[in-house]
């Protein structure tokens, strides 16, 4: 329970700090940056959350690899995305 709840906490801190960015193309505008405060707090909570599951090192190193493997498959999504003149 607690790798599923991992992965989804990291999931949607890392979308909420997308899509507060100016660059994202998921939404027609931004979000305000309040979103990237509230992202990262639910980092957090998925940090801790990795650390239920794994001793200290290897859930903070499960973290930051999940993190940077989000941030960057996070901005292909929108490839999936239809386009608007078709």
């Amino acid at each position: 329970m607690f790798q599923i709840s991992a992965v989804l906490l990291t999931l949607i801190g890392v979308i909420l700090i997308y899509v507060t960015t100016r660059h994202q193309r998921l939404l027609s505008a931004p979000h305000p940056r309040i979103f990237a405060a509230l992202g990262c707090c639910i980092l957090m909570l998925a940090l801790l959350s990795w650390m239920q599951l794994l001793t200290t090192i290897a859930a903070i190193f499960t973290w930051v690899f999940t993190v940077i493997t989000l941030m960057m498959c996070v901005p292909f999504s929108t490839l999936l995305k239809p386009k608007e003149g078709r």
